[in-house]
């Protein structure tokens, strides 16, 4: 424990923040990345769907009562990146995600355990 909190905690915190940061990077938009979006056949707006839901997804792992969600969300949003991602035959590009993904999942158990939150 790390002032009282756990590593399970101060991952959660972590990724959190990536969500945020990231939310808010994918709302901007850089050129770059809409560019990316557009060649993956999605709508010109799409960044800022897809900020959005990090930004909730950042906000729902901060709230405790509705962290499951955010833990779901997250998940959920890997899951989009690694079908857009084999759809368009990235696979290149698989890795972060899985990672992500991984991350969720060891934050997830180290705070429910195996069981579903009640």
């Amino acid at each position: 424990m790390l002032f009282g909190f756990s590593w399970a905690q101060w991952l959660t915190w972590l990724l959190a923040a990536f969500f945020v940061v990231n939310g808010v990077i994918n709302i901007v938009g850089p050129k770059p990345m809409r560019d990316s979006f557009r060649d993956w056949g999605f709508p010109s707006y799409w960044h800022m769907v897809n900020g959005a839901v990090l930004l909730l997804t950042g906000v729902l792992l901060l709230t405790p009562q509705l962290r499951p969600l955010g833990f779901l969300l997250g998940a959920l949003e890997c899951l989009a990146i690694w079908i857009t991602l084999v759809r368009v035959k990235a696979l290149s590009h698989l890795s972060p995600s899985l990672v992500m993904f991984v991350i969720l999942a060891v934050a997830y158990l180290g705070i429910y355990g195996p069981a579903l939150p009640s």
